[in-house]
C-alpha cells in the first residue's frame, strides 16, 4: 500500500482542519467525502477530485477506501467508529473519542478484535514544548510528581454556541471538558499517571446552553499526587490562557500560556531563559499543523512503520477522569475512576 485510501466522514468546521492537513501530506489520498448534507460533502471533495456521499453505507458500495476520519459531532462517534471496523476500516476520531468512558472502550475493544489502528487526536501530546517537558520527566528531572494543575480560560461567544445546533448539548457536545479543555488534561496526566478520584464543581454562568460552561475540580492521582482543573468558555472577548502546570520534587515545568510555549522551566543544570527561546525560534505552526500531525500517526501506524503514538487506548485515561467529574458535579460527591470503569 503506497499510500492510505482516506474518507473523512464529516465536512463541517471540524472536517476543514483535516481537509488542510490533507492538502500538506502525501502519506493518505482523500478519496471519498461522507456528510448528511450532500452539498457540503460535494464542497468538500472538489479539491481532491474525491466521491462525495451523504451516508457510510453509500460510499461503502462505490468506493475502495481503507480508513476513515470521523469529524462528526462527538455523541455520534460510537455507532460510526463500530461500522466502520466492522466494514474493516482503519479509523481516526475527531477528540473526544466519544462522551462516555464505556463508549470509548467499546470503540477501542472494536479496534482490537478487528485488527485496526484507532487514533484520536488527543495531538497536544505531539507538540514541541509538551514532548521536551515530558521527556525531562521520562528521565527523571522532575522527579516525583507532588502537584499538578490545568487552567483552561477561553473566550466562546454565544454565536460559537449558536452556529451548530449540537454545540453546547449533552448527548452530542458535552460541555467544556470534552469539549475544551481535555487536552490540556490530557497533557497533565502523562506526567502523574492514572487518577483515582475526583471531586468537581460546575455551572452555565454565561451560556443559553445545556451543558456547563464552567467546571473546576481536585483530582488525586493513584501516585499520591493531587491536581486541580479549571476550565471556562467565559472569558470575555479573547482566550487568556491554556496552561498546565507540573510540580515534582526536584524540578517544575509550566506549559503554557499556550500549549506551544514554556513559561517556567526550572530543572537542575538547564537555563530557563535557553529553553524557551530554543522554543520560540521554531517556526510558527499554521492552525492545520496539529490535525497534520494527528494525520501522519495515523497513516504511519496504518503502513506499519511505527505503533500510533496517539493510540485510542490511550486516550481512556482522561476521559474517565473527564465522566468522573461530570458525574460528581450530578451526585455532589466524589468520584472514584473504578466506578466510572466499571460502568
Amino acid at each position: 500500500m503506497a499510500q492510505v485510501r482516506l474518507a473523512l466522514v464529516g465536512c463541517g468546521k471540524i472536517g476543514q482542519r483535516h481537509l488542510q492537513a490533507l492538502v500538506h501530506q502525501n502519506r493518505a489520498a482523500l478519496v471519498a467525502t461522507v456528510d448528511s448534507e450532500r452539498e457540503r460533502a460535494v464542497a468538500a471533495a472538489v479539491a481532491f477530485d474525491a466521491d462525495a456521499f451523504e451516508t457510510l453505507e453509500e460510499m461503502q458500495h462505490a468506493v475502495e477506501v481503507d480508513a476513515i476520519i470521523l469529524a462528526t459531532p462527538s455523541g455520534t462517534h460510537r455507532a460510526l467508529a463500530e461500522w466502520a471496523l466492522a466494514a474493516g476500516l482503519h479509523v481516526m476520531v475527531e477528540k473526544p473519542l466519544a462522551l462516555s468512558y464505556r463508549d470509548a472502550a467499546a470503540i477501542v475493544a472494536a479496534g482490537q478484535s478487528a485488527g485496526r489502528v484507532v487514533t484520536a487526536t488527543q495531538f497536544n501530546r505531539l507538540l514541541p514544548a509538551v514532548a521536551q517537558a515530558v521527556a525531562a520527566y521520562q528521565r527523571g528531572q522532575l522527579g516525583r510528581v507532588i502537584e499538578g494543575a490545568v487552567a483552561l480560560r477561553w473566550a466562546r461567544p454565544q454565536s460559537y454556541y449558536d452556529a451548530a445546533a449540537w454545540r453546547g448539548t449533552r448527548s452530542m457536545d458535552g460541555g467544556v471538558l470534552y469539549n475544551q479543555a481535555i487536552h490540556a488534561l490530557d497533557i497533565l496526566l502523562q506526567f502523574t499517571g492514572p487518577a483515582e478520584e475526583v471531586f468537581a464543581f460546575a455551572g452555565t454562568l454565561t451560556h443559553a446552553i445545556e451543558t456547563e460552561d464552567t467546571l473546576v475540580a481536585s483530582i488525586r492521582f493513584g501516585s499520591g499526587a493531587l491536581g486541580t482543573v479549571t476550565a471556562t468558555t467565559s472569558v470575555p472577548d479573547t482566550n487568556l490562557e491554556e496552561r498546565v502546570t507540573v510540580i515534582g520534587d526536584k524540578g517544575v515545568v509550566v506549559i503554557g500560556p499556550t500549549p506551544q510555549t514554556i513559561s517556567t522551566w526550572r530543572i537542575a543544570g538547564e537555563d530557563e531563559d535557553t529553553v524557551r527561546d530554543s522554543l520560540a525560534a521554531l517556526p510558527a505552526r499554521p492552525g492545520w499543523q496539529s490535525h497534520a500531525d494527528a494525520l501522519v500517526d495515523f497513516t504511519e501506524a496504518i503502513l506499519g512503520k511505527i505503533p500510533a503514538r496517539l493510540d485510542a487506548a490511550s486516550g481512556l485515561p482522561v476521559l474517565a477522569v473527564i465522566e468522573a467529574a461530570m458525574r460528581s458535579v450530578d451526585l455532589r460527591r466524589p468520584v472514584r475512576i473504578d466506578e466510572v470503569q466499571a460502568g
